[in-house]
């Protein structure tokens, strides 16, 4: 059973108002009661070999808290309804041009939490535990009897970035790139087969095109998830970062990437190897390029309002440049 392999820790964060840790397990999600330090479920997000990678938690348009996964081989974005424990959602992140890309958001799901079965804590019991200790996978603990969750790595070192020559950093301010209206792609996510999924790439357009190259896809595998405002930061390894925003339909609410960021120094050829928020409006993401070693690119953490300004600003410019030229 791939439940029982031993799985590093990383990526945990804490839901249902303090009550509870959501934390990973390969592939996938236990959840620790903090009452009674029990664990109450394991959801299954993704399928072994997969390993959860990055985890944050969130509010959909309802005002309901959210959790959302990444994982490090199928490159799907995962939504996972907090006080439901359901799936709400699914949206791949290796298209090459994601901008407007839509998915639907689903009120609940066919997948199911798997319950695991309650302890009695009162009840005596013989403990037989083994520590291990490895350089790879840090202190390990492991409780030898017939259970999917006593296994626990309190330590753990996980890189999967190859090492690179490291250069000074610098700073790099960026700004948004200026994007014209177009009608947005109408395709959404099935999130029935998990097979399918891993093979469709959600994005009309893609019939059109060739299949991406092994360093393609490698530079659109997203390295991380962050919680910015009332938006998702999704940064990739080949230096751009997808915004991602929920927005209410008829029927219930979707996901739509709003924008694609890019550090136009390293435009091409820089790396994502870590990004997290920093300070109380600034976003930092450190990138590695064969130009410029390790550098940093600091971004001002925008919620959907600031894009909306943007995005109108530029666009009633446009029309003033359109009127200037018909004039002349």
């Amino acid at each position: 059973d791939p439940r029982q392999k031993p799985y590093p820790v990383l990526a945990m964060e804490i839901c249902n108002k303090c009550s509870e840790v959501w934390y990973g397990n390969g592939p996938g999600v236990l959840v620790l009661d903090c009452t009674s330090l029990e664990i109450s479920k394991r959801l299954e997000p993704f399928s072994s070999p997969s390993s959860i990678i990055s985890m944050v938690t969130s509010t959909d348009t309802n005002r309901e808290e959210t959790v959302w996964l990444l994982d490090d081989t199928t490159n799907f974005l995962v939504m996972y309804n907090a006080a439901a424990y359901l799936l709400c959602a699914r949206y791949f992140c290796g298209d090459i041009s994601p901008l407007r890309d839509m998915f639907t958001v689903k009120p609940c799901s066919d997948v199911a939490p798997v319950a695991l079965p309650v302890t009695n804590c009162n009840s005596p019991r013989t403990a037989n535990v083994s520590i291990i200790y490895s350089l790879e996978r840090g202190m390990q603990l492991l409780s030898h009897q017939d259970s999917l969750t006593d296994y626990c790595s309190v330590s753990s070192f996980y890189s999967s970035i190859p090492q690179g020559t490291a250069k000074s950093s610098s700073s790099l301010p960026s700004t948004p790139v200026s994007y014209s209206s177009a009608p947005f792609s109408t395709d959404s996510e099935d999130p029935d087969s998990s097979q399918e999924q891993i093979r469709r790439i959600p994005s009309a357009s893609w019939g059109a095109r060739t299949p991406l190259s092994e360093e393609e896809k490698l530079n659109v595998q997203a390295v991380g998830i962050l919680a910015v405002k009332d938006l998702l930061w999704v940064p990739r390894r080949g230096g751009d970062i997808i915004i991602i925003g929920l927005e209410k339909e008829s029927e219930g609410q979707r996901g739509r990437v709003i924008a694609v960021l890019q550090t136009g120094i390293v435009e091409n050829q820089g790396v994502h190897l870590q990004a997290a928020a920093l300070c109380k409006d600034s976003i930092v993401c450190c990138l590695q390029s064969e130009t410029l070693g390790c550098s940093l690119s600091v971004w001002r953490n925008w919620g959907s309002e600031e894009f909306d300004i943007f995005y109108h600003a530029s666009d009633e410019l446009r029309r003033l440049e359109n009127c200037m030229r018909k004039r002349r």
